[in-house]
């Protein structure tokens, strides 16, 4: 069978969505109309088109209200031009969007936040409207008191410092997850009285651009630069991130049928006039949890802008190692012919089918990817894209659905206007969307009227989702008891006990000898589940005690050689490691994982696209092997970036940004420390302050005077 048998195409490959590019023509722009009929889709589903410009452009992210309105965060500083031309001006906005009408096409628009500096993500609550901006880890509170869908007022909810990295490596998502925090790429929020609190991931960066969660509070990171669609997602968040091979055979392998050769990493594929032969800008991932999506539902979209694609993963979890695949193999979910189709977010709607956004334009890359000059190939990228007029298509900006064929979709919420004790029964809806809306405003609204009917769901609940939302709404109420908790040790379905086993642990570290005797009956099994004893032993890590220590020893035992526990030992060892570090290594490692581990990895080795090595290794580097009197000679390379092969070696990437105007002296300092005590202890000497890029700096412009 053809891979592409099983998708419907509405116009030919070779007709208005194929694109000569070996002439030096120009490539124009469609209509979304047009653009559509270039677009592949699955088998049963079609595409319908929310918004298009006017009403929305260079839509970033976006998000559903618990009425349904949809918030869009628009970038209109975004590669205006090649020389990125105004990219910090505050001309960027937060538009909110309304089906006023019920047919799936949006038709009030509104500006909810004007004149602010490219808005990262958004999260509406029950009263206001929470966002980030780029350049800052803070978190603001917005208001609309006279309901007209424009802010009137702000306030800090939570105030972090300032964020001056590359703005495709800064903050984003604003997610809430099962256990009532909300998640980012850097770190856990609580929210609590208007403010919000933060405690970190056990990595201090998990994602790129766009976070997602599955039914179990799994989170799901990307890496663009890393070349990965979806990774870290072995556990709930708030445990252990292991550094583990999580994908099937050919996973890693890009399907594009997108001629234009415009890509900075990721290869061309000549042969079959494709662009990319691995993954470039893997973005906007989210889960399908929807019942009407059929066969896709369980599934994770990940947009990959460069290629014009939507990669659909399938999750296997039988092992007790999840393991992605592929739902499509030969091909993509959701692909196009069409040049300027650049999907970049995805979301589950309240309607129960998955929406994307296409940013439509011709420059996917930040400027510090997208050389002019010298005689770097990406420079030949540019002038190939401004001959084919591609600089020019700008501030467009489409939203679809993709929708299955003869399927009613569920109806418009109007959430925001019903009781908790109404809420209550979405937490059994067939749509995922619905569980967390209403799980949310409950505990938001602090529902003490929903508390006896959530404890009824939790016994007689229809589904294993209906009895996991109840009972992590009652533990964000502060209602949980002891009993509840019990009996969920003890259901029949093993996902209600992984709950059960988690809401446990300040029991089981006040010594309650019945929750022990639980967890010891779990163990003692012939046939526990092997996620259950993963999260056992993951429960078992956060009480301190001698006696879950104990345990844990004892569980590893048994399970040393299973890849998650190998891969649990390795995260252990890696926070010992980073325990011994000093203050300012610490401080580097926040950096290094913020960019520099999308090409040289997380074990400083390199990164490997197929079987090229995007950067050279870090480990044993003779730049560091030789001790921190070579830091000047770091520096200089970390401020002004370098190009072209290294000692005779050509790398993938073929280039090194400059960091020396994105990030301070204190912060280089801190990195090339990280760097130097991680990966060549035994030679590196001591550490590197601020000053020693101040004297690079200064001894550069000498050199130029």
């Amino acid at each position: 069978m053809s891979p592409l048998s099983c998708f419907s195409l509405t116009c030919s490959l070779f007709g208005l969505a194929s694109v000569s590019l070996f002439a030096a023509d120009r490539i124009p722009a469609l209509s979304p109309e047009e653009s559509m009929k270039t677009i592949e889709v699955p088998e049963g589903f079609h595409l319908e088109l929310v918004a298009s410009e006017p009403m929305v452009e260079e839509p970033a992210s976006f998000v559903f209200d618990g009425n349904g309105a949809m918030y869009v965060c628009e970038w209109r500083t975004y590669m205006q031009d090649e020389h990125a031309s105004g990219a910090k001006d505050r001309v960027s906005r937060v538009v909110k969007l309304v089906d006023t009408d019920g047919d799936g096409k949006m038709d009030r628009r509104t500006v909810f936040i004007d004149n602010v500096l490219l808005p990262r993500t958004v999260l509406p609550l029950h009263d206001r409207v929470l966002v980030n901006f780029t350049d800052e880890n803070s978190v603001w509170s917005y208001f609309d008191d006279d309901e007209d869908g424009v802010a009137d007022r702000r306030e800090i909810a939570y105030e972090g410092d300032a964020n001056k990295g590359n703005i495709e490596h800064q903050s984003t998502g604003l997610m809430w997850n099962l256990d009532n925090r909300i998640d980012t790429n850097y770190a856990r929020l609580k929210y609590e009285d208007g403010q919000l609190s933060s405690s970190p991931h056990s990595e201090s960066r998990i994602s790129q651009w766009g976070i997602a969660r599955d039914d179990d509070g799994r989170i799901y990171g990307t890496w663009a630069g890393g070349a990965n669609p979806a990774h870290s997602f072995q556990f709930p968040a708030g445990y252990p991130i292991v550094s583990i091979n999580e994908h099937g055979p050919d996973y890693q392998t890009p399907y594009s049928i997108c001629e234009t050769e415009d890509q900075s990493s990721g290869g061309y594929d000549v042969g079959n006039k494709r662009v990319l032969t691995n993954f470039s800008a893997s973005s906007g991932q989210t889960m399908i949890r929807s019942g009407i999506m059929g066969p896709y539902e369980g599934l994770m979209t990940t947009c990959e802008p460069v290629g014009r694609f939507i990669r659909g993963s399938r999750f296997d979890w039988s092992s007790g190692k999840g393991v992605a695949y592929n739902v499509t193999p030969g091909a993509e979910f959701i692909r196009s012919t069409d040049t300027y189709f650049r999907p970049v977010w995805s979301e589950s709607g309240p309607d129960g089918t998955l929406y994307f956004a296409d940013m439509y334009r011709g420059i996917i890359q930040e400027k510090n990817w997208f050389p002019t000059e010298g005689n770097h190939p990406w420079v030949k990228r540019y002038h190939r894209v401004r001959d084919w007029g591609m600089l020019d298509v700008t501030r467009h900006g489409r939203i679809y659905r993709l929708v299955p064929d003869d399927v009613k979709v569920f109806e418009q919420p109007r959430m925001l206007d019903q009781s908790g004790e109404e809420l209550v029964a979405y937490l059994d809806h067939h749509n995922g969307w619905w569980r967390d809306q209403a799980q949310m405003q409950i505990v938001l609204r602090g529902g003490e009227t929903a508390v006896f009917a959530l404890k009824k769901m939790v016994w007689v609940g229809k589904s294993d989702n209906a009895r996991i939302n109840a009972l992590w709404t009652l533990e964000g109420l502060g209602k949980l008891n002891r009993k509840l908790v019990l009996g969920a040790l003890e259901h029949r379905s093993n996902r209600v006990r992984m709950t059960g086993v988690r809401l446990s642990e300040p029991w089981l570290k006040e010594g309650d000898p019945a929750f022990s005797k639980a967890i010891d009956n779990h163990l003692a099994e012939e046939k526990t589940d092997p996620q259950l004893v993963i999260q056992i032993y993951n429960s078992l890590g956060r009480l301190g005690t001698r006696q879950s220590r104990e345990l844990q020893e004892l569980i590893f035992k048994s399970n040393g050689d299973h890849p998650i526990f190998v891969g649990l030992a390795d995260a252990e060892n890696e926070k010992k490691q980073l325990a011994a570090l000093g203050a300012s290594s610490k401080r580097g490692q926040v950096v290094y994982k913020s960019i520099c581990v999308t090409c040289h990895g997380d074990r400083g080795l390199g990164i490997y696209e197929g079987d090229t090595l995007l950067a050279p290794p870090l480990a044993e580097s003779p730049l560091f092997m030789q001790g921190s009197e070579q830091a000047p000679l770091v520096a200089r390379i970390l401020i002004n970036g370098m190009t072209g092969p290294l000692r005779g070696r050509h790398y993938g990437e073929g280039v090194m940004i400059p960091f020396g105007q994105t990030y301070s002296d204190q912060q280089l300092a801190d990195v090339i420390n990280y760097i130097g005590y991680k990966w060549n202890r035994r030679s590196w000497g001591e550490p590197v302050g601020k000053e020693t890029i101040v004297g690079a700096r200064e001894a550069m412009v000498e050199r130029l005077g």
